[in-house]
């Protein structure tokens, strides 16, 4: 059996760079912010693994790769102010607060909420917050932010455009919910009944928390 200790955040970013992220921005992003302080104790020798990791309540923690594929994609600006929907443990949105101005993380698990913000305040990540909140009572939040990142699966993007502002930016994972794997998607809205989609990549994730676990 391998021994994942020995996996190095330099082979992880070699193996991303494989798959034509090349935005040196994103790439010291994955690297600065320690994985491993984000996963259950019995994963944290996976940290420099490309392999999506177990969390809690049936979640997983995405891929370095995917989350890399998201970032680049999305050409995150200084000024912007991002949404994370569905923050989990804090990883992608600690990556995220690097390249941008400020990222709201929000979650339905109060403990993925609590996790987060314990690493916010050890790392001193300054420009970064999280709270519970479920986001299928409170879609008129996205339309304050610039850039939108949803980590979780959705049948339909039409009550996610409808919420968005003028000129912003989302990735969302689209598919049916009883298939096992998901399109990632980019839209871009340009105005306030036009809009824009590019695939970006496939993946397995989980769909949009209904009801309590």
């Amino acid at each position: 059996m391998k021994d994942h200790n020995n996996y190095t955040m330099d082979a992880v970013k070699n193996n991303i760079r494989s798959q034509n992220v090349i935005d040196e921005n994103v790439l010291n992003a994955i690297s600065v912010v320690q994985r491993s302080e984000y996963l259950p104790e019995n994963y944290k020798s996976f940290a420099n693994v490309d392999i999506d990791i177990p969390i809690a309540h049936g979640q997983k923690m995405l891929t370095p790769s995917v989350e890399a594929k998201i970032m680049q994609s999305l050409a995150i600006k200084k000024d912007e102010n991002i949404l994370v929907v569905g923050s989990g443990t804090g990883y992608l949105s600690s990556c995220v607060s690097l390249l941008c101005n400020k990222v709201h993380g929000i979650d339905y698990y109060e403990d993925f909420v609590k996790l987060s913000l314990q690493n916010k305040d050890k790392f001193s990540f300054k420009n970064l917050s999280f709270e519970k909140k479920d986001i299928s009572s409170h879609w008129k939040i996205i339309g304050n932010f610039d850039v939108l990142i949803f980590t979780f699966s959705i049948e339909s993007i039409d009550i996610i455009i409808s919420n968005m502002s003028k000129n912003s930016r989302a990735f969302v994972f689209l598919g049916n919910n009883n298939s096992p794997i998901k399109s990632g998607v980019i839209i871009k809205k340009t105005d306030n009944s036009s809009y824009t989609t590019e695939h970006i990549l496939q993946t397995s994730i989980a769909p949009i928390i209904q009801n309590d676990d």
